[in-house]
C-alpha cells in the first residue's frame, strides 16, 4: 500500500475507532477526514465582493477582495466548515468561500422608464435644483444640459445615456408625447429641427433641465414649447 493511501486508512480507522468508543469524533479527526484537496478546473463568478485568503479559513491573511461579478478561475477545491476554492484573479492565488461563488456571470439589468421609475428620476434630478450651470459640465459642481440629464438618469438607475443632447435623441425611442421622466429636445430657434438642447419630462407641463445659469423647473409653455424638436423615452 502506498504512503498516502496507508495514512489515510490509519486516520479514517482512527476515527472510526474514537466514534466507535465516544460516539463523537474530536474536531480535528473530523478535519482530516472531510478536508481531502481535490483538482477542478472551472471559471466561477463573484456573487458579491469576495476576500481572497492565504488558506480555506475565514482566520486566514487576507490576500485581496474580488469585487462583485468579476470572473475567477478554480483549480483545487477543499471543504473545511463549508467549500473552499483555490482561485486564480488577477495575478494572484488565494482561497475564497465557494457559497459566494458562481458557475454563470450575473445579467445586468437595465430599469426601462415606468410611471415609478419615471418619478424616481425628476426625485434624483429634483435634489441639484439650484446647481450652476456649467458648459461642458456633468457632476454636481456644475452641469450643462446633456451632463445632467445623463448624470440624473445613471442616479436613477436608468438606462446609460451618451454625453451630448443629439446622441441622447438618436439613443432613445421616438414618442409622440411624452410620460414623466422622458426626454425632451430642443432647437435654439421657434420650429427649428437642429437639436441643441435637452431636458426631462417633470409632468403637469413643465421641465427639468439645466438651462440659463441652473438647474430648474420651468413651464413649457411659450419659450420652450415653441422650441420643441421632439420627445424620446426608453421605456
Amino acid at each position: 500500500m502506498k504512503k498516502h493511501k496507508l495514512l489515510t486508512s490509519i486516520l479514517t480507522g482512527a476515527l472510526a475507532l474514537t466514534v466507535g468508543f465516544t460516539g463523537v469524533a474530536t474536531e480535528q479527526q473530523a478535519s482530516a477526514a472531510s478536508s481531502k484537496t481535490t483538482k477542478v478546473s472551472k471559471n466561477y463568478y463573484t456573487k458579491a465582493a469576495l476576500n481572497m485568503r492565504t488558506g480555506p479559513t475565514t482566520k486566514a491573511k487576507r490576500v485581496l477582495t474580488i469585487p462583485k461579478g468579476k470572473k475567477v478561475y478554480a483549480y483545487q477545491r477543499k471543504t473545511v466548515s463549508g467549500t473552499w476554492y483555490k482561485v486564480k484573479y488577477n495575478g494572484k492565488v488565494g482561497w475564497v468561500s465557494g457559497k459566494y461563488l458562481s458557475s454563470k456571470k450575473a445579467k445586468k439589468t437595465v430599469k426601462k422608464a415606468s410611471a415609478a421609475s419615471g418619478n424616481a428620476i425628476i426625485n434624483a434630478g429634483r435634489k441639484y435644483v439650484g446647481t450652476p450651470y456649467v458648459w461642458g459640465g456633468s457632476r454636481p459642481g456644475g452641469f450643462d444640459c446633456s451632463g445632467f440629464t445623463s448624470y440624473v438618469y445613471k442616479q436613477a438607475g436608468m438606462k446609460s445615456l451618451p454625453r451630448t443632447s443629439r446622441a441622447q435623441k438618436a439613443s432613445v425611442k421616438r414618442v409622440s408625447s411624452p410620460k414623466v421622466g422622458d426626454l425632451i429636445f430642443f432647437s435654439a430657434t421657434p420650429g427649428g429641427s437642429y437639436v441643441s438642447h435637452v431636458g426631462i419630462y417633470a409632468g403637469n407641463n413643465q421641465v427639468l433641465h439645466a438651462a440659463g445659469n441652473s438647474v430648474k423647473f420651468q413651464s413649457l409653455s411659450g419659450y420652450w414649447n415653441q422650441r420643441v424638436v421632439s420627445y424620446g423615452t426608453t421605456r
